[in-house]
Order: C-alpha cells, then sequence, then structure tokens
C-alpha cells in the first residue's frame, strides 16, 4: 500500500488542533506552523508528480489506472472502503490544491483577530478539499465534499465583511441543499451499481444499467455538482459569498471550491458512465445539447452583469461564472479535446482568479476607506505601479490573451465544441458556440474597462497615502502569475497527463 497520499490528506486535519492550541499559547505561532505544514505539503504533492507523473511506464504498476493506490476495509458489510487514488484527472488538481493552499496562507499574514481559529479551519478546509480530489470511495468522497462547508462558512461569517452573516448563510443553504439532492444520486449508483461504493466496481457494476435510470442519476447529481460550480441559474450565491469573504477565502473559493463541482461532474459522471454509452444515445445528446445550453447562458449572462459591477471582487466573481461555463461547453463536446479544454480551464482558472482577488484585497486594505469601489480607487498605478502591473497581467489572463494559461481552455473547448456530435441532432445547435466565442468579446469589455478605471485614470483620494504592498500580499500574486504564464507558454506541462486520461475514456 502507499501511504503518500494519505500524509497529503491527514497532516492537515491533524494539526489544526495543535495548531490552535499553539497559537493560544503564544499568538502569531499559528500561522508560522501553518505556513511550514502547508509549504511541506506542497513540496510533496509537487515530488510526487514528478516521480508518478513523468515517465512512459508509470501506469504499469497502477491499480485501474491510479496511481498511489491506498485501499482498506472500512465498513465492509454495506461495501465501504477507505480508499485512495489520483490518476490523470485528479493529481493536477491536487498540486493546484497546495499550490493554492500556500498562497493564501501567506496572503492571510494581515489577519490579526482568533489567529489560531482561523488557520486551524484553514488545515481543516485544506484536508476537505484534498479528500473530495483524491477519494476512491463515494461514502469517504461525500464526507469529504460536506466536510469542506463547514471551515469555509465560519471563514465567511468570522473574518468577512459587513454582509458576512447573510453570505455565509446563503452559501451554506444553497451548497448544502444541493449536497442532499447529490446524496439521493449517489445511492441509486450504489443501489444499481453492485451495492459497493467503490468507484473502479461502481464504474463496471453501472455498465448495463438502462438509459433511463443514468438518466436519472445524471439529473441528481447534476444539481449538486453544478450549484457548486456554480452555473445559472443556481449561481447567485457565489458573488455575496466572494464579496463578503476575506480575501485568501475569496481565492479558495475561486480557485478550489468552484473545481470540485466540476471534478465531480467528470468523475462521478462522465468517467464512471464512460463504459454505459450514455452520452452516445439520444437522450445522452439531448442532455448534453442543455448542458451545452446551460454553458453558454452562464457565459453571457453573468458577464454581462460583471460590466455593470462597480465592487471588484463582485465583478471577478462574475467572471468566474461565466469562465465555468466553458468547462460545461467541453464536457458537453464529449470529446478528448473537450475533456482536455474543460480541465484545462479549471487549472488556468484555478491560477489566474485567486490572484485576481488577492489583489483586490490588496487595493482594499491600503485604501482609506478600504474600498474596492471602483470609481473611488482609481490611478492605481501612479501609487502601486508593481500591484497594478499585476492586475493588468492577470486581467488580460482571464479574458483570453493568447500566450496565457486562460487563451489555451477556451480555445480548445471551442473546437470541441464544434468538431463534437451535437451538431448531427440539428444544425441550429451551431448557434452555441457562436455565441460562447461572442461572449469573450463581453468579458474582454469588462476587463479593459476596469483596467481603465482602476489603473490608469487619476488618482484618487483614497490612495494618497497608500504605500507599496507588503510582501506578503504581493509574493502569493506572483507565484499565481508565474504560472499563469507558464501554463500559457508551456501547456503541455499538464496537457498531456489529461491527454491519456482522456483518451481512455474512448
Amino acid at each position: 500500500m502507499n501511504w503518500d497520499l494519505n500524509i497529503l490528506l491527514l497532516l492537515p486535519i491533524a494539526l489544526a488542533m495543535p495548531v490552535y492550541l499553539m497559537d493560544k499559547k503564544k499568538s502569531g505561532l499559528g500561522k508560522w506552523l501553518t505556513t511550514i505544514v502547508i509549504s511541506f505539503t506542497t513540496a510533496y504533492s509537487i515530488f510526487l508528480w514528478f516521480t508518478n507523473f513523468v515517465g512512459a511506464d508509470r501506469l504499469a504498476n497502477s491499480e485501474r489506472g491510479f496511481l498511489l493506490h491506498f485501499r482498506v476495509n472500512w465498513i465492509d458489510s454495506i461495501g465501504i472502503s477507505y480508499a485512495l487514488g489520483v490518476d490523470g484527472l485528479s493529481m493536477p488538481l491536487v498540486v493546484l490544491t497546495q499550490i493554492v493552499f500556500l498562497v493564501s496562507v501567506i496572503s492571510s499574514f494581515y489577519i490579526d483577530n482568533d489567529e489560531g481559529v482561523y488557520y486551524a479551519l484553514l488545515l481543516v478546509l485544506l484536508s476537505g478539499v484534498m479528500g473530495t480530489f483524491v477519494a476512491l470511495d463515494l461514502f469517504l468522497f461525500y464526507i469529504a465534499w460536506e466536510l469542506v462547508l463547514i471551515p469555509m462558512f465560519f471563514m465567511i461569517r468570522l473574518w468577512g465583511g459587513p454582509n458576512r452573516k447573510y453570505a455565509s448563510i446563503k452559501f451554506f443553504i444553497y451548497t448544502h441543499l444541493a449536497s442532499l439532492v447529490m446524496l439521493i444520486g449517489l445511492f441509486v449508483i450504489y443501489l444499481n451499481g453492485g451495492q459497493t461504493f467503490y468507484l473502479p466496481d461502481l464504474k463496471a457494476g453501472l455498465a448495463n444499467v438502462s438509459v433511463q435510470t443514468l438518466s436519472l442519476i445524471f439529473w441528481l447529481v447534476f444539481i449538486g455538482f453544478v450549484t457548486k460550480f456554480p452555473q445559472v441559474p443556481v449561481h447567485t450565491w457565489l458573488p455575496d459569498a466572494h464579496v463578503q469573504a476575506p480575501s485568501p477565502g475569496s481565492a479558495i473559493l475561486a480557485g478550489l471550491l468552484l473545481k470540485m463541482g466540476g471534478y465531480g461532474l467528470m468523475r462521478i459522471v462522465f468517467w464512471m458512465f464512460s463504459e454505459t454509452g450514455f452520452f452516445e444515445t439520444d437522450t445522452g445528446k439531448n442532455v448534453r445539447v442543455i448542458m451545452a445550453l446551460i454553458g453558454v447562458i452562464s457565459m453571457v449572462y453573468p458577464a454581462l452583469i460583471a460590466l455593470q459591477q462597480d465592487d471588484l471582487k463582485r465583478m471577478i466573481a462574475y467572471s468566474s461564472i461565466s469562465h465555468m461555463g466553458i468547462v460545461l461547453l467541453g464536457l458537453a463536446a464529449n470529446n478528448p479535446l473537450g475533456f482536455n479544454a474543460a480541465m484545462y480551464m479549471m487549472i488556468a482558472h484555478g491560477v489566474i482568479s485567486p490572484g485576481l482577488f488577492l489583489l483586490s484585497g490588496v487595493i482594499e486594505h491600503n485604501t482609506k476607506s478600504h474600498t474596492r469601489d471602483i470609481s473611488k480607487v482609481g490611478g492605481l498605478a501612479h501609487k502601486m505601479p508593481f500591484t497594478g502591473g499585476l492586475f493588468v497581467f492577470l486581467a488580460f489572463a482571464s479574458a483570453g490573451l493568447p500566450g496565457l494559461a486562460g487563451f489555451v481552455a477556451e480555445y480548445s473547448a471551442f473546437i470541441a465544441l464544434f468538431d463534437s456530435d451535437l451538431f448531427g441532432i440539428g444544425k441550429e445547435w451551431v448557434i452555441i458556440p457562436i455565441i460562447a466565442v461572442l461572449s469573450i468579446i463581453i468579458t474582454a469589455a469588462y476587463y479593459l474597462w476596469a483596467i481603465e478605471r482602476v489603473i490608469f485614470n487619476d488618482a484618487t483620494d483614497e490612495l494618497e497615502d497608500t504605500t507599496p504592498a507588503k510582501w506578503y500580499e504581493i509574493g502569493p500574486v506572483l507565484i499565481l502569475g508565474f504560472f499563469t504564464l507558464l501554463l500559457g507558454l508551456f501547456p503541455a506541462i499538464v496537457w498531456w497527463v489529461l491527454d491519456e486520461w482522456s483518451q481512455g475514456l474512448f
């Protein structure tokens, strides 16, 4: 058995209570201990990437395609096991999780109240997100999925903005109720897949299930995943949560919690259904058309709303919803290029959007009245040129500028959809990718308008006492900016791992 994934999964949550107690004994100790722990797990995850996902024979000793596999019986009478594993789909998200948490814990150094509680919650949250991506047992997956809600709820409620109570409750209600619907779908999978919770066995067990049952499973779990994503019309919790959450919480929310929904769709639906042929049936094609329609609506509608926003964080939040629509388009294409594009968009957005949220926090912390209002913080380049330059860089990346991470995902998703079999149903559906491409113009518009107002206008009174950003404010953004450029110029670093996984589904 391989214990590597247990270290990444269990070490943070095991140290949460010691971190809390040590910080109670000596204030300020918690943040350094948490930084050391997450720095170690980040370095370890990168080490595991290079030692297990590089090399032609890396799958020779895998367990059904999963490397670093670990499994022991847990509740054997009903088929529950403690099973962990990573493959080409989950390992990139494992590394992304560690990087986003590392930059988030460093950027949290400004927090000066209840530090022990904050950093303990951060470690619990890390284990919850990790568990979602590495669990190979449906029961364990659901425990990790629900565990994430608790620390994020308290991070918003205790360290958020003026309306934090409303935002935290709305976040919890939306995501928890959707998770309960998803749970019903998971039990339907269990009952029809051989009464086991072990994912590889369930995948084989679903091979002969009827189309009607598969369709029922899809819609039940789709509600849970698309709400976490989120997409129109179940998206309204996200802007409130982002606006009220502390900036590091927004970075984790955008960089990882949204990706849990996309990962769930790819793992629990498309991967597990890959041997059923469901998405090639007439019912499956209709399902994919609906997915594509939801995706394109979720690209255009939030983008138009983003144009009207004065709060910088709220604008970026609507941008996140719009970008996640591209993931649905890639999945609706149901071909290897579409799956690669969907996954690459999650990774690209996972480094770009956290950087923008952290920069919005830098702006908020360095204005007189601690505001993020675009109309009040004009002229940032005059006072904080380096911060302003990073904002322009990441805004262009989010808008899909060639050479940066966002462009690779967007271009691939559109090509995959044009090349899919959906248009065999009816040529009128070609309007979906056309509208999706046009939505990129709206995205460029709201980012360019924000850049003009925030960066290049005359300096306002809000910035008259501003000093250069501190190292713990700007350093994390530089790390994310580096990965944004790296993934844009050298997408093969991740792409070939994704392609190997997606090709295995066809």
